[in-house]
């Protein structure tokens, strides 16, 4: 249930295959969205890797992405990103859905993830499409303060045929 301070949309925003024209509009929103982003040769060698990389466009306007890869009948959710002023729209819900279906069409059967321990929102995001945790990987992330310190990673992962029982679900990132 939503609290008063909550609002629920749906996005019209529409999603495709990312291309090499869009590395630049897919690194602006990383760099927002991402502490230690990833760099444009790390977009264009998944993208050369044969990569699944989604792009999500509002009104024509790159908004977020997504970036898996296949592990034989496996894959791995690398990055999921929206711009901050539009999260709680759907934006994050049709890149997964999409992802999801290209990658259980690809072979894979399960999916698998690594979550900062601080990021309970993209936690409850995953929580809600069926993920459940499956341990944790010790200082797996850099810090996002000045300090050495590196930050536990979650694993989680979800069976495909379950993710998609879960595609439907309201969005709320």
């Amino acid at each position: 249930m939503l609290s008063s301070t909550q609002t629920l949309s749906f996005s019209s925003a529409r999603v495709s295959p990312m291309a090499e024209a869009d590395v630049a509009d897919v690194l602006a929103i990383e760099r927002r969205c991402n502490s230690h982003p990833w760099s444009e040769r790390n977009f264009r060698d998944a993208l050369a890797s044969g990569y699944l990389c989604l792009i999500a466009r509002e009104a024509g306007v790159p908004c977020g992405f997504a970036v898996g890869r296949m592990l034989l009948d496996e894959a791995e959710l690398l990055l999921i990103a929206v711009l901050p002023e539009i999260r709680r729209q759907g934006v994050a819900t049709l890149l997964w859905n999409e992802l999801a279906l290209r990658l259980y069409a690809s072979g894979a059967r399960r999916i698998h993830l690594e979550v900062r321990q601080s990021n309970t929102g993209a936690q409850r995001f995953y929580a809600m499409r069926g993920f459940t945790i499956e341990g944790i990987r010790g200082g797996y992330y850099p810090s996002g303060t000045q300090d050495s310190r590196r930050e536990d990673a979650l694993l989680m992962q979800v069976a495909l045929h379950s993710a998609s029982a879960h595609a439907g679900d309201a969005a709320k990132e």
